[in-house]
């Protein structure tokens, strides 16, 4: 199903005429405001006037990473539209320690906030042993129907990924992370390469055509930087694009069982024993230095990857990358879902908050401004012809938006995100010099811990 099919909407029948009347009359205000933002258009002055009604009310939205609601202006212009709606955002830089503090408080019942947003590779927690503690967003809004209600309204694994297996929907996709390649056009050219996207894209269609590729670069460049930033880099992507990764569909640990893992684990290997990687993980200060210092040719880059790069390269590095699509062509790395405590006073007013910053309008504008690429489908379309100067012109939203719309729905289990950094420590011993095979049995190893630590959790729930 194509990213470029006409948005459809499916609501009627299952939202009440008060709720589709509000959405209609918000969503048309906020193009407005809109709407000489993106596109320089005129906003008439006859737009309609929103006075305060009823006491102020204030929603707390609990987030990580900085999503960048507050830069793109968005919570100041809900509260120009909702005059009695004061927002206060907390926010932690890390992802891991805001999801430990966020089960510790769901299990007191005490400091959350009305919404919190949920990493994507913790999902299948809020859907499974802490569904209780959050809103069924079809007990809201007037919308009933179960996951049906929301499955036209984001890409269709997103929706997957936030319903119960009882098909009821407990979050709303904010943000995902669809992964493509980005690359340095000056050091492929250094090395008398191809650097067109359409060219690279048919190269690298496959994995070993991309290896294929960079043991080329290296014969090249044999003393320079290296082809590729890390195996990691290149495990993580491959096994994104595998629907079961870590977790069969019965819910059983599949590290051993899953061949896509292997492969992925392999091919991983290969890149590092080929000479092909520079050792350097994403999300480390190290790799901040490689990317300013120009040590590798090319990186699986997520689309909130692109912000960082063009910070970290600055002004001299504009029109130095470009992006195209990444072997296999799909996979996703990180994101968050926006989901809403029972704990919260305030129920349905977050949920009409939590709409509107995962809705198109939002979704456009974060894109645009932030990089932060949509979960909502209609956003999805609407930014198919985005494109980015500083990446040489590359046209990121169709590049993006096709491999969110290749993505799987994966399955995922309590101890996915530990057991795969886990998997990306043992690839950084092999890097150093440690023999694959024991890296790999104890990754193994480690798996299983992590997979028993993660259900004993859950049984205290």
């Amino acid at each position: 199903m194509s990213v470029a099919r006409q948005y459809r909407v499916k609501l009627t029948g299952r939202v009440s005429a008060t709720v589709r009347a509000g959405c209609a009359l918000l969503a048309s205000c906020a193009l407005l405001a809109s709407c000489a933002l993106l596109a320089g258009c005129t906003v008439s002055s006859d737009q309609p006037v929103f006075r305060k009604v009823g006491p102020v009310i204030t929603l707390r939205v609990s987030v990580f990473g900085d999503p960048g609601y507050q830069r793109a202006g968005l919570y100041a212009q809900y509260e120009r539209l909702h005059p009695n709606i004061k927002i206060v955002q907390a926010d932690t830089t890390d992802q891991a320690s805001y999801w430990s503090t966020l089960q510790g408080r769901l299990r007191s019942g005490r400091g959350l906030a009305d919404i919190q947003a949920v990493p994507m590779a913790d999902i299948s927690a809020v859907t499974g042993p802490l569904a209780s503690s959050f809103v069924p967003l079809s007990t809201l809004g007037g919308i009933s129907g179960g996951n049906s209600a929301f499955s036209d309204d984001w890409l269709p694994w997103v929706a997957q990924q936030a319903a119960s297996r009882s098909g009821v929907t407990y979050a709303l996709g904010a943000e995902t992370g669809p992964i493509a390649a980005c690359y340095r056009t000056t050091l492929l050219r250094e090395a008398g390469l191809p650097t067109s996207p359409t060219v690279l894209a048919r190269d690298w269609a496959t994995w070993a055509g991309y290896l294929k590729f960079g043991r080329l670069f290296r014969s090249r460049i044999p003393h320079g930087p290296a082809f590729t930033d890390s195996a990691a880099s290149l495990y993580n992507t491959m096994a994104a694009q595998a629907k079961e990764q870590y977790y069969s569909q019965a819910g059983q640990l599949a590290v051993t069982s899953n061949p896509a893992v292997r492969q992925a684990w392999d091919t991983a290997v290969q890149a590092a024993g080929d000479g092909l990687s520079a050792g350097l993980t994403p999300q480390t200060a190290a790799w901040d230095r490689g990317v300013t210092r120009g040590a590798f040719a090319t990186v699986m880059c997520p689309a909130w990857l692109l912000h960082q790069i063009s910070s970290l390269a600055g002004p001299l590095g504009s029109g130095g990358w470009n992006v195209t699509t990444a072997p296999g062509g799909a996979g996703n790395s990180g994101g968050f879902y926006l989901a809403l405590p029972k704990a919260g006073a305030h129920q349905q007013a977050a949920f009409q908050l939590a709409a509107f910053l995962t809705g198109q309008q939002a979704g456009v504008e974060l894109f645009r401004s932030q990089g932060e690429f949509p979960a909502n489908f209609a956003a999805v379309n609407a930014v198919n012809r985005v494109t980015s100067p500083y990446f040489s012109g590359a046209q990121v939203g169709r590049i993006f938006g096709r491999s969110a719309d290749r993505t799987p729905a994966a399955v995922l289990g309590p101890a996915s995100d530990a057991i795969g950094a886990d998997i990306d420590t043992a690839l950084a011993r092999v890097e150093s010099g440690q023999a694959p095979g024991p890296a790999w049995r104890a990754a193994v190893q480690q798996a299983a811990q992590q997979a028993a630590a993660a259900a004993r959790a859950t049984a205290r729930k």
